[in-house]
């Protein structure tokens, strides 16, 4: 639960002072950042309120059969003179900033659903009503029915067991009391204390973690508006699932007090929604968070309370990022996704390079910490990470500036984090977890330019044939396309492969490591046998010239050796030249059609 925000008379002009600016800047910042935070919030949500309701003016369609906006407006207005702070602690409920964007997004074309608009914008009346109960006052309306269910924010849902598909239903409150649909149809609901016995009601269950700070957060399986697209049915967890999320957030509560206290402080202040995600194939935790729900974090079940930890310091710094985003623009529009990002598959906008980055900063940081509290196995784990992470982060600054389009302002995130990760990345690691770094690292970078980067046909049959005729050639300048490869996810296979080396576990590859791509090339690569990796890759390539797993760990049996090689500057080329070769009849060997390629490219800087 946030510390109460003090209603504002009027929308005020926000100011951020200089020491916030710079920890921000920084990748930090506590507790009073926060609340400044939540303050910039409240005047964008009740942007984003008065938007709805002009929408709905404009546009009657959008309620549909539901009550004008004006009538809903009214009771908004009385609730907020009656009882302004528990009208602010609903208006910045995460789930209604969310909701409030997904209605206007879909008015303006941005999203479609089976469901028809009203639903979506008639949650206006679910709001009125709820700030109406918080405030004591007695009003009837008519609330959209999903599916057979009504949600009132920052309570729970009513299951109305009569009902299916959409609908509308009569709704009352008075004396801090809602009932929901006529009697014997729907629940009664007392806006405090509610109890999870209530027939036809689910709670929104509240958690209170630890103390000083203690995390109060509520953990949301039931409102549509949780997650970050269209609406989604409840996904109510049973008792087991709860008391299992309660002991992951209470371990990764422990850790973050005892350890990183300056996170801990500010994830207290702001962080005040988890919702629970389904898991995948991938076996990883899964984490997400938006700019329009400030304070709620998305995770899928992680494995432990360690990784959970993890999440929550990453979501929280794209939430401090994202607060700050709605005060400045830090880069130009448009902003194209053409950037590389060294934590994700796909190519990102500058946007999102800038978000990722500021997140990686805090992981950085986390790892860096963690790596002084731990020993053993855990130890060299934590090695890695920090090793990792700080790689990352330092090819991603370099890489922002490069794409250019940055504001001053994103200039001046750009030097405070590079301000406060530069002292990190002399500090002293052991050799292992270094090599296994730059190894992953690497092998993703190598990876993303050979499924995104395509060379033009021209520069790809000029060296193709030049090679065939055995003449030098130089290629003075290379501009290739970027053309988004369709595969989703792609590197998580090597990283996982060098966890488990680093902490001498066993290297066999089971179905899910080889699934990923992973052959005995890779184990022996990780172990430091370069020519017998090279052997095993080149082996794969002649098999199928589209393996692109074996290219990108042909190019890293170079890392050690000339880590300015063609192969791993442009790996794409290398490739594309190959390929067009074989098609010319040849079959020319990877590793000396690379070398050759060293001469043709020797000019390029990037």
């Amino acid at each position: 639960m946030v510390d109460p925000v003090e209603p504002q008379p009027s929308l005020p002009h926000h100011r951020l002072s200089r020491r916030h600016l710079d920890a921000l800047c920084a990748g930090g910042g506590g507790p009073d950042l926060v609340r400044q935070l939540w303050q910039t919030q409240r005047s964008r949500r009740l942007l984003l309120l008065h938007a709805v309701v002009e929408a709905a003016r404009a546009e009657p369609r959008l309620l549909g059969p539901l009550p004008t906006a004006d009538t809903a407006l009214e009771a908004l207005v009385r609730a907020e003179q009656a009882a302004p702070a528990e009208f602010t602690e609903l208006l910045l409920q995460p789930q209604i900033g969310n909701w409030a964007a997904y209605a206007l997004r879909r008015r303006r074309g941005g999203a479609h659903t089976h469901a028809p608009i009203w639903i979506d914008f008639g949650a206006l009346h679910s709001v009125a009503l709820v700030a109406a109960a918080r405030a004591g006052l007695h009003w009837r309306t008519r609330l959209p029915v999903r599916t057979g269910r009504v949600m009132l924010p920052s309570l729970g849902m009513a299951v109305l067991s009569e009902r299916t598909g959409w609908g509308q239903v009569v709704a009352e409150c008075a004396d801090g009391t809602i009932r929901i649909g006529a009697r014997g149809e729907g629940p009664t609901v007392p806006v405090a204390a509610i109890e999870e016995a209530i027939p036809g009601w689910w709670n929104l269950r509240q958690l209170t973690i630890g103390s000083d700070p203690g995390l109060r957060i509520v953990l949301d399986d039931i409102d549509p508006y949780r997650e970050l697209a269209d609406p989604v049915a409840p996904d109510r967890l049973d008792a087991t699932a709860v008391a299992r999320w309660s002991d992951l957030l209470a371990g990764a509560w422990r850790i973050l007090c005892t350890q990183h206290g300056e996170d801990a402080e500010a994830i207290a202040a702001g962080l005040v929604s988890v919702v629970p995600l389904p898991g995948d194939d991938n076996a990883e935790t899964r984490s997400a968070s938006t700019g329009e729900a400030f304070g709620l974090v998305l995770v899928s079940t992680p494995p432990d309370e360690l990784a959970l930890a993890v999440s929550l310091v990453h979501e929280f710094q794209h939430i401090k990022l994202g607060g700050l985003m709605h005060l400045l623009a830090l880069s130009h529009e448009p902003d194209d996704q053409t950037c590389y990002a060294p934590w994700r598959d796909d190519p990102r906008p500058l946007s999102g390079l800038l978000q990722g980055v500021y997140a990686f900063v805090g992981i950085t940081r986390f790892w860096r910490a963690r790596r002084l509290n731990c020993f053993g196995t855990e130890r060299q784990i934590a090695d890695l990470e920090y090793a990792y992470a700080r790689a990352q982060v330092r090819e991603a600054l370099v890489g922002a500036r490069q794409c250019g389009g940055l504001t001053p302002w994103g200039e001046r995130l750009l030097l405070g984090l590079i301000n406060r990760i530069e002292p990190w990345l002399g500090e002293p690691l052991p050799a292992r977890a270094v090599r296994a770094a730059e190894l992953v690292a690497a092998d993703h970078r190598t990876g993303w330019r050979i499924r995104h980067l395509h060379p033009s046909r021209d520069d790809v049959r000029r060296l193709a044939r030049a090679w065939s005729d055995d003449r030098g050639i130089r290629l003075d300048s290379y501009r290739p396309d970027l053309i988004p490869h369709q595969q989703a996810r792609w590197s998580q296979g090597l990283l996982a492969l060098a966890r488990r080396y680093v902490a001498g576990d066993s290297l066999a590859l089971g179905p899910r490591l080889r699934a990923s791509g992973l052959s005995e090339a890779d184990v022996v690569l990780l172990q430091g046998d370069d020519a017998r990796a090279r052997d095993g890759y080149r082996t794969r390539i002649a098999a199928d010239a589209d393996d692109l797993r074996a290219w990108a760990g042909l190019g890293l049996t170079d890392l050690g050796v000339d880590p300015g090689s063609v192969l791993l500057r442009h790996p794409e080329l290398v490739r594309a030249v190959y390929l067009e070769a074989v098609e010319a009849g040849a079959a020319p060997d990877p590793i000396d059609l690379t070398a050759w390629l060293e001469h043709a490219t020797a000019t390029l800087t990037a």
